[in-house]
């Protein structure tokens, strides 16, 4: 029976010295730089396609807000 605890501790000291390793790594520099660029990345590419999609649904409705439509044919005269 003793040697069950002490394989049980062995184990668990194992287990947490590679957490710990893999913490370290995931705190690092590069690691936390890779992480911000690649969120980074995927919010604008995110924002862009709920962007594009909004306003092709909405495009007609916001077209008949006058304001709009006023300085839209402003700046097709100005051409």
């Amino acid at each position: 029976m003793s040697k069950k605890p002490k394989d049980k501790q062995s184990q668990i000291l194992a287990q947490l010295i590679l957490l710990n390793d893999k913490i370290e790594k995931q705190r690092s520099f590069k690691s936390v730089f890779t992480t911000g660029i690649i969120y980074g990345i995927g919010f604008f590419v995110g924002s862009a396609i709920l962007a594009t999609i909004s306003l092709g649904i909405l495009g007609p409705y916001i077209a008949k807000i006058t304001w709009i439509s006023e300085t839209y044919t402003r700046g097709t005269e100005l051409k």
